[in-house]
C-alpha cells in the first residue's frame, strides 16, 4: 500500500485509531476519569467528520475489492453525520448512568465498530467485502441491544437477534455461493455482465437480501415481525431508558 492508498481509506483508518485509542483509555485511565473519556470521543469522532468532508479521488483497492468514489464518499459523510448526532444527544446519558457502571467506553468501541463495517458495506466491490462490512456492523447492535443486562427485555432482545442474525448469515453465505455457482464471480462489476434471470439467481439473491431483512428489519410488514422489531427497538439503551 501507498499513500494514496492511506488517502482513499483514510475514513477507516482515522476511525480504527480512534477505536484503538479508546481501548488504550479504557485500560490505562483510572475510573475516576474515565468521565473524560466520553468528551475526548465526541471530539475525535468531531474531527473525524470534519475531515471526510475533503475532496476524495475515485480509486480501487485490493483488486477491486475496495472501492471509493465522490458518491460513496457522501453516503459515508452522511452516516457520520447522523452518528455525530446520535452522540451528542446521548452524551448527559452516557456520563450520568453509563460512566458510574464503567461501561461509557465500550458505548463508544460498539458504535464506532457497527460504523467500520457499514464502511467496508459502502466501499464493498465484491460479495465478500460485503459480507464482512455487513457482519461487522451487525455484531455491535446485538450487544447494543442487549445493553441492559439487568433489564430482562434488553437480555431478550439481545438473544432474539443474536439467533436471528445467526440464521441469516448461514442463508446469506449460500445464496452468495448461488450467485457465484451461476456467474462464476463474486465481484459486483463482472456479475453485471454475465447476470442472467435464471432460477439459480434469483434464489441466490432472495437468500442473499434476505440477511438485510433480518438485521436491518426493512421490511417488517406482518403482525409477528412488526412485534419482533418492537421487541428489539425496545432493547436498545437509547430508545428503552
Amino acid at each position: 500500500m501507498n499513500v494514496n492508498s492511506f488517502i482513499a481509506m483514510r475514513q477507516e483508518i482515522f476511525l480504527l485509531a480512534i477505536l484503538l485509542l479508546l481501548i488504550v483509555g479504557e485500560i490505562f485511565v483510572h475510573k475516576n476519569k474515565k468521565g473524560g473519556i466520553v468528551h475526548l470521543a465526541i471530539l475525535l469522532f468531531s474531527i473525524h467528520t470534519i475531515i471526510g468532508f475533503f475532496a476524495i479521488e475515485e480509486t480501487s483497492l485490493f483488486g477491486g475489492m475496495f472501492r471509493t468514489n465522490t458518491l460513496i464518499h457522501f453516503f459515508k459523510n452522511t452516516l457520520n453525520v447522523g452518528v455525530l448526532i446520535v452522540l451528542l444527544q446521548s452524551a448527559d446519558w452516557i456520563q450520568e448512568k453509563m460512566v458510574p457502571l464503567n461501561k461509557g467506553t465500550e458505548f463508544f468501541m460498539l458504535l464506532f465498530s457497527s460504523l467500520l463495517g457499514m464502511y467496508f458495506m459502502i466501499s464493498a466491490g465484491d460479495f465478500l467485502m460485503f459480507y464482512i462490512g455487513l457482519e461487522l456492523s451487525t455484531l455491535p447492535v446485538a450487544a447494543l441491544v442487549a445493553w441492559e443486562t439487568s433489564k430482562r427485555i434488553s437480555s431478550e432482545a439481545g438473544v432474539k437477534f443474536i439467533l436471528s442474525a445467526g440464521l441469516a448469515s448461514g442463508v446469506s453465505l449460500f445464496g452468495i455461493s448461488l450467485l457465484y455457482a451461476a456467474t462464476g464471480s463474486i465481484y459486483f462489476n463482472e456479475i453485471i455482465g454475465v447476470l442472467t434471470s435464471t432460477h439459480l439467481t434469483i434464489l441466490g439473491f432472495v437468500l442473499f437480501l434476505q440477511d438485510w431483512h433480518s438485521k436491518y428489519l426493512w421490511f417488517h410488514f406482518t403482525f409477528g415481525q412488526l412485534m419482533f422489531t418492537k421487541e428489539l427497538l425496545l432493547g436498545l439503551p437509547l430508545i428503552y431508558p
